[in-house]
Order: structure tokens, then C-alpha cells, then sequence
């Protein structure tokens, strides 16, 4: 039941707070990480470089860019159709350049630095209950992290980890169940983007584009 993943959500955000924040920076201290400033995690050719982002992320980038919210984000792609044949997700992703890089990687810096989205700002880390998870990166094991730097990154962790999960909660007390159906539909697609601020149907077009509905 919907209602019971909220409250378990709720119960979980709740918990948070009693989390060690000095115990989280010493496991980021004891990381060893140190940005290379080399581009990999948003390039296409060393894996997977998808960025979700909140409706508040993408907000922050046409703020500071001047670009419309498609041109920003996308939907995050999914299979999962319901009986007229439109495809539902629950997030939104960074938009690519064609060669599947980073919209926003030009000449191996981030053109959106300041306002990038938090999973960019933790990369590669992230909390998991309390615990830090790692992700590949060659910036890993290079001695400790200095302790302010190590202590920012955990607010940063602490951060992400409350803001995933509110935006979690407020997502499923405005979604509205669809009945599924397997039909496939080739071409244009209508993605139904379900998101803390309600839903969105946006076409995806066959050449790339996209447009809101």
C-alpha cells in the first residue's frame, strides 16, 4: 500500500537526525578521494553517466542557463506502460549531447558547476542507511581528505540522502496508481513523468526531441 511505503518513508527521514555526522566524514576522509577533474563520471565511454535530478535541480539550471526545462531534462526512459500506451516514470534526467556525453561537459569542464545536481556534488559516493557506498572513480585512494573538505562532503551526503527521500514521500502522496498493460508502441512515445510536484506527459519524439503535452 501506498500509504504504508509513506509512513515507512517518513519513520526512515525521521531517523536521519540521529545519524553521526563526524562518523560519516571519517569514512569520506577515509576515501582518499581526490577530484581529478577528469570528466569520466559524464562521459558516455566510460559508463553509465546518467543523472537523475530533482524538479528543484532542473530549476536552479534554467535559472541559471536561460534554457527551457526539456532542453535541461528528459524523462528517465522506462517500459512500464499503462493501457493506452503511455510510458510512466517516476524521475527526470540531465539531458545528453549525441555522443551520449553530459549536456553540460564542454571542453572537460562542468558549465553548470555551481548549480550542478547532488548526485554530481557526492559523486562517487552516496549513503545507504548510514552507511557510505562507493562507486568507480579514479579519484579514489589518494590519502586522507582534509578534514573540513571531508566534513563538507558528509553535510552534502546528509543532504542528498534527506532531500531523495522527501522528494520520495511527496512523489507518492500525489501519485495516482495506472492499470499496466506489455503493448508496445514504437515511434513517438507520451512519457507520464510522475515527480514531487504531481505528474507532466511529455512526447518524445522519434528524432530526439521532446515537448510537453
Amino acid at each position: 500500500m501506498i500509504e504504508d511505503a509513506i509512513e515507512g518513508l517518513k519513520k526512515e527521514l525521521e531517523s536521519y537526525g540521529e545519524w553521526n555526522q563526524g562518523a560519516i566524514a571519517k569514512m569520506v576522509a577515509d576515501t582518499g578521494f581526490h577530484c581529478k577533474r577528469c570528466g569520466k563520471c559524464c562521459k558516455n565511454a566510460w559508463g553509465d553517466n546518467t543523472v537523475s535530478v530533482f524538479p528543484g535541480e532542473v530549476r536552479a539550471i534554467v535559472r541559471a542557463t536561460g534554457m527551457e526545462w526539456l532542453e535541461v531534462a528528459r524523462p528517465m526512459e522506462s517500459c512500464d506502460a499503462d493501457e493506452s500506451g503511455e510510458y510512466h516514470t517516476f524521475e527526470w534526467a540531465l539531458q545528453k549531447q549525441k555522443n551520449g556525453d553530459c549536456k553540460f561537459l564542454k571542453n572537460g569542464a562542468c558549465t553548470i558547476y555551481e548549480v550542478r545536481p547532488l548526485i554530481c556534488r557526492t559523486y562517487p559516493m552516496r549513503l545507504e542507511s548510514g552507511c557510505l557506498e562507493l562507486y568507480e572513480c579514479d579519484g579514489l585512494g589518494f590519502g586522507p581528505v582534509p578534514a573540513e573538505e571531508a566534513e563538507s562532503i558528509a553535510e552534502t551526503l546528509h543532504e542528498r540522502q534527506v532531500r531523495e527521500t522527501g522528494e520520495t514521500i511527496m512523489l507518492l502522496e500525489r501519485f495516482k496508481p495506472f492499470h499496466p498493460s506489455t503493448r508496445d508502441h514504437s515511434g513517438d512515445k507520451v512519457y507520464v513523468v510522475h515527480d514531487s510536484e504531481g505528474s507532466r506527459r511529455v512526447l518524445a519524439r522519434a528524432d530526439g526531441g521532446f515537448s510537453f503535452l
